[in-house]
């Protein structure tokens, strides 16, 4: 009876690996996932004052107390197109937000107030990042798949700061809100690799730079992943993203800069098909 029974395990796991070699390639027919990122983040600002005085390079975590890492939702969709799937389409999204209270340790220029030593701090912060992107795989085998395409990563923050002080013995009230959001269109790179029935890597990497117009500068995204799927239509993906956007506005209502980055493991439940 043992044996019979070893020897059917042995047969149902190689029959379950030959039927999961058939169906994992390199690039899915559809596929969707969710799951927790865990990110290190870093934000980075100046609010110019409307007369065109500089305003203060400020750090949200360092200068305001906001925490520097957080766990979000995020959520991935995409899919391919042709016999050979060397179409590739992907979205992805994912956001957070945070609260702070504290008292400030040095005199702060932001916007048209000049928020003083001591002055008691409210703060919140709403982050929310999407990206759309369309992959050509030039190179497609059934184990491999390689290719370059285009993409576009929206940024959307949300902050307000609001602060009470005492000065020359009077109450004094300071208020600010910025909403901005910023798309960025990027040129990308692909790579899938199969490196078992169950297992497969891949990478990406996007970037772009604005030189011209009311914003300016650049953006990076890069992503690792490795994904196990044990079920034919069910796995997991781990995965490492580091995402930094460094742009300059120019706006009537708001000059400065904002430098995000974020930073971090995911991990992922995923249906494909």
């Amino acid at each position: 009876m043992p044996r019979r029974f070893v020897l059917c395990l042995l047969l149902a796991g190689a029959s379950s690996t030959a039927f999961a070699q058939d169906v994992l390639p390199p690039v899915d027919r559809f596929h969707v996932g969710a799951g927790r990122y865990w990110a290190d983040h870093d934000l980075d600002t100046r609010w110019d004052a409307s007369d065109g005085s500089m305003g203060t390079q400020v750090n949200f975590q360092r200068d305001l107390g906001f925490v520097d890492r957080q766990d979000a939702l995020v959520w991935n969709i995409g899919g391919s197109v042709g016999e050979e799937r060397r179409h590739a389409f992907d979205a992805f999204g994912y956001d957070y937000d945070d609260d702070t209270a504290r008292l400030l340790d040095r005199t702060l220029r932001i916007g048209d107030n000049a928020y003083p030593v001591d002055a008691d701090l409210a703060g919140r912060m709403d982050l929310r990042v999407t990206g759309v992107s369309y992959t050509w795989f030039f190179h497609q085998d059934g184990r491999r798949a390689f290719g370059v395409g285009l993409g576009a990563m929206r940024y959307e923050v949300d902050i307000d700061l609001d602060a009470t002080a005492t000065v020359a013995g009077s109450p004094a009230a300071y208020a600010n809100s910025l909403s901005e959001d910023e798309w960025a269109p990027m040129v990308r790179a692909d790579y899938a690799q199969v490196l078992s029935p169950r297992w497969r890597w891949g990478a990406s990497l996007a970037y772009t730079k604005k030189n011209g117009g009311n914003v300016t500068g650049d953006a990076r995204d890069v992503q690792l992943r490795l994904e196990y799927f044990p079920w034919q239509h069910a796995g997991f993906s781990l995965r490492y993203n580091y995402n930094d956007v460094d742009l300059d506005f120019e706006r009537t209502r708001f000059d400065g800069s904002l430098n995000l980055n974020n930073r971090g493991p995911q991990l992922l439940a995923m249906l494909r098909f």
